[in-house]
């Protein structure tokens, strides 16, 4: 993976970053984020602060690709009840990308196969996180979702991600699928 102090952290964009700089004042600088999450991974606030400049919208920024390997380190310290979030990035990140293990055509080739190298592991962590911790319906979607990609369905991920707007009729906004609390 990237080491956090590679000089080539600044030019891959994010959501709030482009071009070597932050676009607004609260931009985070993401080596500095995974530093901070690396130290304290159980910071959930700090991690749903960041992963949206990642992933989101529907696009997995370069930066993204970049901070996954270390995402699935720090989820890999974590016990089982305790990964869900940065296990679901992941697989967000997948999901965002196409046919699974596809990057930006632009990035450079080691960031892509490290970023390759710990989709399986994700999985593996996954699998085992679904099997031994407890989850909400909502969770269970999620990690669903990020189990579909991280096995190479983004279509069918998107579709567990996106259920409660597959539920409402979209023509008139009623519910279709009455989904239980």
């Amino acid at each position: 993976m990237m080491p956090l102090d590679d000089p080539r952290w600044p030019a891959l964009d994010h959501r709030g970053w482009s071009k070597g700089q932050g676009s607004a004042p609260d931009s985070p600088f993401v080596p500095d984020e995974l530093r901070h999450l690396m130290a304290d991974p159980t910071n959930g606030g700090h991690f749903n602060d960041l992963w949206p400049y990642l992933c989101s919208e529907g696009t997995a920024w370069p930066a993204a690709y970049a901070a996954v390997p270390y995402i699935v380190t720090i989820a890999r310290g974590l016990p089982p009840a305790k990964r869900d979030d940065y296990l679901y990035v992941v697989g967000l990140v997948a999901m965002c990308s196409g046919e699974l293990g596809d990057t930006p055509a632009d990035l450079p080739d080691d960031i892509a196969d490290a970023y390759r190298q710990a989709l399986p592991e994700a999985m593996t962590l996954l699998a085992d996180t679904l099997a031994t911790a407890e989850h909400d319906q909502i969770t269970t979607r999620y990690l669903l979702a990020a189990a579909a990609a991280l096995k190479g369905h983004p279509e069918y991920a998107e579709i567990l991600n996106d259920l409660d707007v597959f539920a409402e009729c979209q023509s008139c906004g009623e519910p279709m699928l009455e989904l239980p609390e």
